[in-house]
């Protein structure tokens, strides 16, 4: 049964508590770590806000509104013109909303499935689109690793991934990522129906025998979605792809800006190498157990960048960080969904499918 014909996904406001409960409690944790080292609140030294933050703060709020922007125009282009601009953004924000209430792996695909056809549009079509949008993130990400680790090299190990086992799971998730991305792209543009006979023969392997039917949902989904998606010009690609750049550059760019707003200067931060290390950990974020990532995302922020909170002017420099990082690109979203989904759900009803 497709994630259309199922009942409505769980999104009321209790959802949100476990993230932030998670979330928070690592950032207090790091915090009453930092206080205690030194010896009590009386022995903290230091600015907590360098000079230049109020730009550093206009660039994050930039930063935040391009990742969003970026995401709609996506699903506008995407959508051939059956989604209106504010559908567009109703469905953003569900999506987000959905992505930070679910463990990473899962993902918020599936409700954005429900959301486009509770708005009109038909099951394969609303399949098409959240498959063409995985198959650009996909792409950007295995796209963007080896250029900038042949550039930086050892750089983007930190070290507590450097040892063998850690970065052989990095490179096992860059794997993955790329097999998925080749898989969608096969399956929607090369070979339709050759993908779809091999998606369904895995499904008959005994190791994953208990995984048969979601296999054979996928490989029915994904040969639908290839008949909605011939229909798109290679104009439409090109600019949902663009769109897919400057939403994941902004969203890892939202750390550099927060950086320089409490741990060093803009001009003294090293973009390309925090851009570079996110993306070695977003492997791990995706495999997280907990809804949005919360608690193992803080964590492995004060992993992959402790060197540079070391040279903070301040020792809480790694809490507030994390408290402001987390704020702009998980907590938010939990907010305008628990405000906005409400209402959009009284409005909203099943249209003729489109």
């Amino acid at each position: 049964m497709g994630m259309s014909q199922q009942k409505k996904p769980a999104l009321g406001p209790l959802r949100t508590l476990l993230p932030l409960v998670l979330g928070l409690s690592v950032v207090a944790w790091i915090l009453q770590g930092a206080v205690t080292k030194n010896g009590g609140w009386d022995g903290l030294e230091g600015a907590m806000a360098l000079p230049d933050w109020p730009v550093a703060l206009a660039g994050l709020m930039t930063l935040v509104l391009l990742r969003d922007i970026g995401y709609v125009c996506r699903l506008k282009w995407l959508s051939a013109g059956r989604l209106s601009w504010k559908q567009a953004v109703e469905t953003t924000v569900l999506w987000e909303f959905a992505s930070a209430i679910t463990p990473g792996i899962v993902g918020g695909g599936a409700v954005a499935i429900w959301g486009l056809h509770r708005q009109g549009m038909s099951a394969g079509r609303s399949t098409a689109l959240v498959f063409s949008t995985a198959l650009l993130d996909e792409m950007f990400y295995v796209l963007a690793v080896p250029p900038l680790i042949l550039l930086l090299g050892n750089a983007v190990r930190p070290d507590g991934l450097d040892h063998a086992f850690g970065w052989g799971a990095f490179w096992a998730g860059w794997a993955l990522m790329l097999l998925l991305a080749v898989v969608i792209g096969f399956g929607l543009f090369l070979a339709p129906r050759s993908t779809h006979r091999i998606i369904r023969s895995t499904g008959a392997w005994r190791p994953l025998r208990r995984w048969k039917r979601n296999i054979i949902r996928f490989a029915e989904d994904l040969r639908e979605s290839a008949e909605h998606m011939k229909t798109l010009s290679l104009g439409r690609w090109a600019a949902s792809f663009a769109a897919t750049m400057v939403s994941w550059t902004s969203r890892f760019l939202c750390l550099v800006a927060v950086m320089g707003m409490v741990v060093a200067p803009l001009e003294m931060l090293d973009t390309l190498l925090i851009v570079a290390r996110q993306l070695v950990m977003w492997v791990f974020l995706l495999i997280s157990p907990t809804p949005g990532s919360s608690g193992v995302a803080e964590w492995l922020l004060n992993v992959f960048f402790g060197e540079w909170f070391e040279r903070a002017p301040s020792p809480i420099s790694a809490a507030i960080t994390m408290l402001i990082w987390r704020m702009a690109t998980h907590f938010i979203y939990l907010l305008i969904g628990v405000l906005v989904i409400p209402g959009w759900l009284r409005r909203s009803h099943r249209r003729n499918p489109i």
